[in-house]
């Protein structure tokens, strides 16, 4: 079906002065995960929502131009509480190597990639990029290495990001250009992978990212994997607009951007000022530049409904789908690593909380949510601030119950448990079941928060809502069973529950004075048999009270 803004155009129904639109002629859930708030008609005046009710009480406001939903279905816009929006326009632009199956299918996309630009020009010697290899897809579950990237070319640098964005793997070229020797140290928090001689094998991962950024890139030390790749701004500015396109397209109308350092801020900036900023972006700055808010004296929120300034982003351990993250693996001992040495990790906390920043830090093992726990538990209690731990992914009942009492919010990504989950099982078999458990935090009377860590995973809230639901991995088996939630509780949590965790409590929920955006799909979601819910289709997301993408013809300009 095509778009409501191409199909029918906002017609006012009277010849009367309009004050507001109205919504009507299809089903209207006022609030996701609440079957007894959908209502007959949404009206809208301005930017925000004024009657969430019958057709009648909408109207009795005054007149109104009327929109005939026919049958479509109007969900709150969907807030994705942590992704990497630039880094998602990026990685677009880059080679995809999400397909990939082997090292050699990575190193032929590659060469075809080389060939590609040398047939355009032959002097050029641009860096190739790719994105999103899998090392848990290929025979013997080993990177690439350089030797191997090496045959795809070596007249130039080939950088390729591993699907949790946590590292890379590099050619020849590349070692050298970064200056990445037998010699080079390998820091607190980062991974240069060696041979048996000492050599690097091209796999720099976690803080060792800062060696590839260049001498005047982003440099974050060992707060977190370096994922801010130098470019130059317009072509910045047009991944942001690739990533806005993206998420609109999927009914997101907010997202957090968790990992912003000069780069995202820049442009980000620009975006607003030239109109061109379609979604509202939260924004967590890594904790490598925290001292530059206390320099500038922010302690609470800064910005406006559409760009702000909410937090502090910080690292405990590793990446799981990269295999860095800190797990016990079932013979007494632990793999993986911490980014910070004992004690600096719950200093940092402690000060950001202190100084009224809500904190969201990534912990993927149980020994670094402890750590992030007993560190908030030490920060002045402020239930306001609603600490985050990103991903989560394998807390304990205590710790859980821990959340609770402190308000701590648990942000995972169920459609990795469907991606990758069979390669945890793999990993490790005794704790793959509650891998990013959104079962036992419901149960625990926790938020449910569901969001993507696009470019990770992708930005899609139906698949997203689905895999929540089923927790089916792609071997189409069930992993945890007890980890499934409703499809409401689902809904919920793209919406209100992402609302919550980036403490805007005026999205999330299509009720009289909050925020009028909204996403418009096809059909029904809750009365569709749960495997048809990702072949559902967003046909229009609207942002402000007004159309900001349409099927048809992407974003909407001014």
């Amino acid at each position: 079906m095509a778009p409501l803004s191409a199909e029918r155009p906002l017609v006012p129904s009277r010849s009367q002065p309009q004050t507001g639109t109205i919504l009507m002629g299809g089903p209207i859930h006022a609030v996701a995960g609440d079957a007894e708030t959908t209502v007959e008609a949404l009206r809208i005046d301005g930017r925000r929502v004024t009657v969430a009710g019958t057709l009648a009480e909408a109207r009795a406001v005054g007149y109104a131009k009327e929109v005939d939903l026919a049958g479509r279905c109007v969900l709150p816009g969907f807030v994705d509480a942590h992704t990497h929006p630039l880094m998602l326009g990026q990685c677009g632009s880059w080679v995809d190597l999400t397909s990939a199956s082997s090292v050699n299918e990575v190193v032929k996309l590659l060469g075809e990639e080389a060939r590609a630009v040398r047939q355009r020009d032959p002097d050029d010697t641009t860096p190739i990029r790719g994105f999103g290899y899998d090392h848990h897809r290929y025979d013997g579950q080993h990177h690439p290495t350089a030797i191997e990237l090496d045959r795809a070319a070596d007249d130039r640098t080939i950088t390729i990001m591993q699907i949790s964005g946590h590292g890379f793997c590099v050619n020849s070229h590349g070692l050298a250009e970064a200056g990445i020797t037998p010699t080079t140290p390998t820091p607190q928090g980062g991974v240069i992978d060696r041979d048996d001689h000492g050599h690097p094998t091209g796999r720099v991962f976690d803080a060792a990212c800062d060696l590839l950024t260049g001498p005047n890139g982003v440099k974050i030390g060992n707060h977190g994997p370096n994922l801010h790749l130098p470019d130059d701004p317009e072509d910045l500015d047009q991944m942001l607009n690739d990533a806005q396109n993206k998420f609109l397209s999927a009914g997101i109308t907010t997202v957090g951007d968790c990992q912003v350092t000069e780069r995202e801020i820049r442009t980000f900036l620009t975006a607003r000022d030239s109109d061109r900023l379609a979604i509202r972006v939260v924004m967590y700055v890594l904790s490598s530049h925290a001292d530059s808010l206390d320099h500038l004296g922010l302690d609470s929120w800064l910005g406006d409904d559409r760009l702000s300034i909410g937090g502090v982003k910080h690292y405990a351990d590793g990446a799981l789908t990269g295999s860095t993250a800190l797990l016990p693996c079932g013979c007494g001992a632990t793999h993986g690593h911490l980014y910070h040495p004992p004690g600096d990790l719950e200093d940092l906390l402690v000060a950001s909380g202190a100084a009224g920043r809500q904190t969201a830090t990534h912990a993927q093992g149980p020994d670094a949510i402890q750590m992030v726990l007993d560190a908030l538990g030490r920060a002045p209690y402020r239930p306001d601030l609603r600490h985050r731990i990103e991903h989560c992914g394998f807390p304990s009942t205590d710790q859980l119950a821990t959340m609770r009492r402190l308000g701590v919010v648990p942000v995972p990504q169920p459609t990795q448990v469907h991606l990758y989950g069979e390669g945890v099982r793999r990993d490790h078999p005794n704790l793959a079941d509650s891998m990013y458990p959104s079962g036992r935090i419901a149960a625990a009377g926790v938020p449910v928060v569901l969001s993507s860590d696009a470019p990770v995973s992708s930005p899609d809230v139906l698949l997203a809502c689905w895999a929540a639901e089923t927790r089916l991995t792609t071997a189409g088996q069930v992993l945890g069973a007890d980890n499934r939630i409703s499809r409401r509780e689902a809904f919920a949590g793209y919406t209100a529950g992402g609302a919550h965790a980036l403490r805007r409590d005026d999205l999330g929920m299509l009720l009289p004075g909050r925020l009028a955006d909204l996403a418009i799909l096809d059909d029904d979601p809750f009365n569709q048999p749960v495997n048809h819910v990702p072949d559902l289709s967003v046909v229009e997301t609207w942002v402000d009270g007004r159309s900001a993408w349409t099927i048809n013809n992407g974003i909407v300009a001014d």
